[in-house]
């Protein structure tokens, strides 16, 4: 296994948790590879890096079922990795760090070094019609969005960088 070796696993329906990935992946330092789990046939073998990093959206308390599956086939790998997990919503404050709670196994949850919510937009245009019936419902507004935070990233990012390891 090389020192300073990171991968960042995502999927995504919208966009956002590409575009949080490739922000993280940009301020990382050392060997990083990005996986959008959507485009693959098989998983990046997890346990050939030092660090994992996790983001999907969450629908309806669970974050992607390719991501679920990931967490699921490498779940002794991954709580022995310097492990983060990002989830991408459009909540805030307590709401957001309940779905962010609920929507990793327990055992990921509790050991991952950084966990955090970014915000997300959602396009009505990409939502079934179910879909919107149920976001409009629980948001209470006809577009619920929150913008995600670059602050959130970039915090997020030093305290998952190989340098930061050392000061653990």
């Amino acid at each position: 296994m090389a020192a300073n070796n990171t991968l960042i696993v995502y999927a995504s329906r919208r966009g956002d948790e590409e575009k949080c990935a490739r922000e993280i992946f940009n301020l990382i330092d050392g060997k990083v590879d990005i996986c959008d789990l959507s485009n693959r046939e098989s998983f990046p073998d997890a346990s050939t890096y030092d660090t994992v990093i996790i983001g999907s959206s969450v629908y309806h308390g669970k974050v992607l079922e390719l991501v679920s599956n990931f967490c699921r086939i490498n779940l002794d790998i991954l709580t022995r990795k310097r492990l983060g997990l990002f989830i991408i919503c459009p909540d805030s404050g307590e709401r957001a760090e309940k779905e962010l709670q609920e929507a990793y196994p327990p055992e990921l949850f509790n050991s991952a070094i950084a966990r955090d919510y970014f915000g997300g937009e959602i396009d009505p245009s990409r939502l079934s019609i179910l879909e919107k019936i149920i976001t409009y419902r629980l948001s209470g507004s006809r577009k619920p969005s929150i913008p995600a935070s670059r602050e959130k990233i970039k915090k997020f990012a030093k305290k998952m960088n190989p340098s930061h390891a050392s000061q653990e």
